[in-house]
């Protein structure tokens, strides 16, 4: 009984962190742009007018545009500003219709670029909660979006 309780903890222990490992390291090596972190400033619930930001790490092919599909009961009254790892500006024209954010870069963004895009104004109905913004890009050589995640932003 004692063998396989201890197998069982093991097992449990090895399932949990599965998701993390393969997250992080097939991620990493792939072809295709893919999520990196993302973050609430203030993460307070009850705060309005705050920011949702989120990194894109750019590998394989350049990135033109990116898709966000706001979540219901989410409301943005800011602009959307995209920058590089470095923190300058990226130039982009940047539309909303309905639920849906498109972001399309002046110049495509090249690979093994890290982008920072900062959703400014964001007005949620204070409760806590977490908030999927699901992401779809276009890169250079495929007319199709590409599904690239769902960004989850935690507000206490």
């Amino acid at each position: 009984m004692k063998k396989l309780i201890c197998a069982t903890a093991f097992t449990v222990i090895l399932a949990s962190n599965a998701p993390a490992t393969i997250a992080g390291g097939a991620m990493q090596n792939a072809n295709i742009p893919h999520l990196v972190g993302s973050a609430a400033t203030p993460n307070k619930a009850r705060f309005q007018g705050a920011t949702h930001h989120f990194k894109v790490h750019v590998q394989g092919r350049a990135l033109s545009e990116i898709a966000i599909d706001l979540p219901e009961d989410v409301k943005m009254r800011g602009p959307i500003e995209v920058k590089n790892q470095s923190g300058q500006k990226i130039e982009s024209q940047v539309s909303v219709n309905n639920r849906k954010a498109t972001v399309v870069f002046a110049q495509p963004v090249a690979p093994d670029t890290t982008i920072s895009i900062a959703l400014r104004g964001i007005y949620t109905p204070g409760y806590s909660r977490n908030w999927g913004y699901a992401l779809a890009g276009k890169v250079e050589g495929i007319n199709a979006e590409i599904p690239l995640g769902t960004v989850l932003i935690q507000t206490y």
